[in-house]
């Protein structure tokens, strides 16, 4: 494999689609990033409302299933770390990448270099974004089941609320980071489904392209377009379709298994 990463990354536009289905072509993408030693950004979104839970998050605890059952949400369990995100009316990115620069570094290297992706794409939306680091312990002493009312290590603000939840899973060849952008409010739906959570406790701790003013006037596919162009200025690099077949799809497939939907008690 070369030394240096390439200049032309992969890029996944996808469509809406279902939890597993999601989960499966993110890990599938992170196979294939190591195995051609390119990177991948892959932009989608989810064909009903889905609740995407830590790899290690305790959800009898902390979310009401009851309730999701009665609101129609999907859970299913991603491979990466963090917290619930409620997946549905937002737009959802994955960084897949092989470890080299600049992504050689640790987890906390990792996510400080995503945020200046994240802090070029606010600002070219005409908001003034603020990166905030938390030390491991802040974001321990902060912690809540709902990733927007969490910490992150370099926390994305707009008017001093998270506007992009974000996991990250490092392995030894590899990483994956992906996260989620809410397109609209969700601080009603959330505090019906979490445990003792209130909506204005939420309000004030999240916000969403809608409230900031940006959607719906500027459309999906432009808002994709502009996150694209971010990650290629900052970056230093370009995009092109990645090939997609038969195989790739049957492979994407097969992994679904490993990311079912969770039951909930009747």
């Amino acid at each position: 494999m070369p030394a240096e990463l390439p200049s032309t990354w992969m890029l996944y536009l996808d469509g809406p689609a279902l939890g597993p289905y999601n989960m499966a072509k993110d890990a599938y993408c992170l196979e294939r990033a190591v195995a051609l030693g390119c990177p991948a950004l892959r932009l989608y979104r989810w064909s009903r409302m889905t609740m995407s839970v830590g790899r290690t998050q305790k959800v009898e605890r902390e979310i009401d299933l009851a309730a999701c059952r009665r609101e129609g949400i999907d859970m299913v369990r991603r491979e990466t770390g963090g917290r619930a995100v409620l997946h549905g009316s937002d737009l959802t990115y994955s960084l897949c990448a092989p470890l080299r620069p600049p992504f050689k570094g640790g987890v906390m290297d990792i996510y400080r270099e995503v945020s200046r992706v994240f802090v070029r794409f606010f600002t070219g939306l005409g908001k003034s974004p603020q990166v905030k680091e938390y030390t491991t312990r802040e974001r321990a002493d902060q912690a809540s089941p709902i990733c927007f009312s969490t910490p992150s290590a370099f926390e994305i603000l707009l008017d001093g609320k998270k506007i992009v939840g974000s996991a990250q899973r490092l392995q030894t060849a590899g990483v994956l980071q992906h996260g989620s952008i809410p397109l609209a409010p969700q601080e009603e739906l959330l505090a019906r489904l979490f445990l003792g959570a209130s909506a204005g406790d939420i309000s004030a701790q999240m916000t969403d392209l809608h409230n900031q003013g940006i959607m719906p006037g500027l459309g999906l596919d432009e808002l994709q377009n502009r996150l694209v162009a971010a990650w290629a200025e900052i970056m230093g690099v370009s995009f092109q379709d990645a090939p997609w077949d038969e195989r790739d799809e049957q492979a994407v497939r097969k992994l679904e298994s490993r990311f079912p939907l969770m039951d909930y008690p009747s």
